[in-house]
């Protein structure tokens, strides 16, 4: 399946291709719209699935009037009208959330979940119905609680995650079994923009990745938290990554690079900025450019570095930057990723219109070219309408030369309450440093240093004067070559 041979991308190096991007301010597509109604027409997602066909579909809710939301659906590369995949007369459906079994398991005749939220019985819930060979099957209630339940998101991997009352909650689906787990309360109080990483497939990413991320706000200040499942001991403690004066729009990045990258907007009582952070390689990136408003950040994550690079500097920054009475969607060539400086960035949209909520969806592949699509909301003849542009990046993919694969690092036991033992094998002599990096990338201690004789190192580590639980990153650095290893102290 193509989209399989997208998504393999730890195989592979992206090779950037004849690119000058200093004189390519026209990157990205004239914008297009997806919806012309007199309605309003918001929350597009753009899924490959197997659908009536397999192939690339958009969704979105539309409202006709204050009494009910539907959801519309059309194949995105083709001229073919709009058609109705939930409706329902006086009631609201909104925020369609998918995952993927065809994708993850080929054999089972079941295509895809498609969760949704409904107000039929007076308060917002959540529902999902079943897609397979046989049609779209009956409505289902996801669980039986009586609070009004909000701010759904759902992955590939199965996991779900909403709000009641400022509550987190979770529930996982087993894809193989087609059963619920029990829901979990992840926090309670103060919570917001709930996020979960959002694999295309069945995308893992190492031993006790942070799978829910949210903002906290108490004591007049607001955490970026963090919650990891351990298949043996259950949900981990929460974890702090960031506390500021004031964080909103949080949201894990998508696309075809890693997906451990973070993004939210920070206050800093004086003016709006956008961080993001990736977790796998222990970076953070406060932007330079500054506005009164949320920029309502989106990252689209590019490829995976072989040797010495860094996660943010591939991929797509795509913002909602205000100017005097106008706003337009500014984002920032692919392989500048966040380090773009705002005049790096093009203004996608170029609309006298309001506009709102970017996001960058993965596209078709046509050869070597690999298709981005970056949608937005713009007020149009006092509607809300979907509209969207498009570009696209000649990438090449070639196997990695061994001698330049990325060091493996084991860290046993992890996560770890005090010890760990720490092993790597070197192919050649080299001059190496083994450092303890904590998740601001500020050094905590140094393991070993100097130069050590091909074959297999083993080192025993005492967290000695590390005090606080949380994410730490082993770094292993040699004369040719880097490598990285996420460690958890309880």
């Amino acid at each position: 399946m193509k989209k399989l041979e997208i998504l393999l991308v730890p195989l592979f190096v992206f090779l950037l291709v004849n690119h000058t991007y200093s004189q390519r301010w026209d990157y990205w597509s004239t914008p297009l719209s997806l919806t012309d109604s007199s309605s309003d027409n918001i929350n597009p997602q753009i899924h490959y699935l197997s659908f009536i066909e397999n192939t690339y579909y958009a969704f979105w809710e539309k409202s006709e009037d204050d009494l009910s939301t539907s959801i519309y659906f059309k194949e995105f590369y083709t001229n073919n009208a709009p058609e109705v995949f939930l409706s329902e007369p006086e009631v609201h459906i909104t925020n369609l959330q998918f995952i993927d079994i065809k994708f993850n398991n080929g054999n089972t005749d079941t295509s895809f979940y498609a969760f949704y939220e409904s107000d039929r019985t007076g308060i917002n819930k959540i529902y999902y119905r079943v897609y397979s060979n046989n049609g779209l099957n009956e409505e289902n209630i996801l669980t039986q609680s009586g609070n009004e339940q909000t701010n759904l998101i759902c992955n590939n991997n199965g996991r779900i995650v909403w709000m009641e009352e400022e509550k987190i909650m979770h529930v996982k689906l087993d894809r193989e079994l087609y059963t619920f787990s029990d829901p979990v309360t992840i926090d309670s109080g103060g919570c917001s923009f709930p996020s979960i990483e959002q694999p295309g497939f069945d995308w893992g990413w190492g031993y006790g990745f942070p799978v829910v991320a949210w903002v906290k706000e108490e004591n007049n200040s607001a955490s970026i938290m963090l919650r990891s499942y351990d298949e043996e001991t259950g949900w981990l403690e929460p974890l702090t990554l960031f506390t500021g004066s004031q964080c909103s729009n949080l949201s894990f990045c998508n696309g075809i690079g890693p997906l451990s990258i973070l993004t939210w907007d920070y206050y800093n009582d004086t003016v709006w900025q956008t961080i993001t952070y990736d977790l796998e390689d222990a970076q953070i990136f406060i932007s330079e450019f500054s506005n009164d408003n949320p920029f309502n950040p989106r990252f689209y994550s590019g490829f995976i570095p072989v040797k010495g690079s860094r996660y943010l500097d591939a991929g797509i920054f795509s913002i909602v930057y205000n100017s005097v009475d106008t706003s337009d969607i500014y984002t920032s060539p692919f392989y500048f990723g966040v380090y773009a400086s705002l005049d790096e960035y093009q203004n996608v949209s170029n609309s006298i219109n309001t506009v709102r909520k970017p996001r960058i969806h993965s596209g078709q592949v046509v050869g070597c070219n690999f298709y981005f699509i970056n949608t937005w909301e713009e007020f149009v003849n006092n509607h809300w309408q979907i509209k969207y542009s498009m570009a696209h990046e000649c990438l090449s993919g070639i196997e990695e030369d061994n001698a330049s694969q990325s060091l493996d690092i084991i860290a046993a036991p992890n996560p770890t309450k005090d010890i760990t033992r720490i092993t790597f094998t070197l192919r050649e002599s080299s001059n190496v440093s083994l450092k303890i990096y904590n998740s601001a990338g500020i050094m905590v201690d140094l393991v070993k240093t100097g130069e050590l004789l091909g074959g297999t190192h083993s080192y025993e580590w005492n967290r000695r004067g590390v005090q606080t639980s949380g994410i730490y990153f082993i770094v292993l650095e040699t004369d040719t070559n880097r490598g990285t290893r996420k460690l958890i102290i309880n």
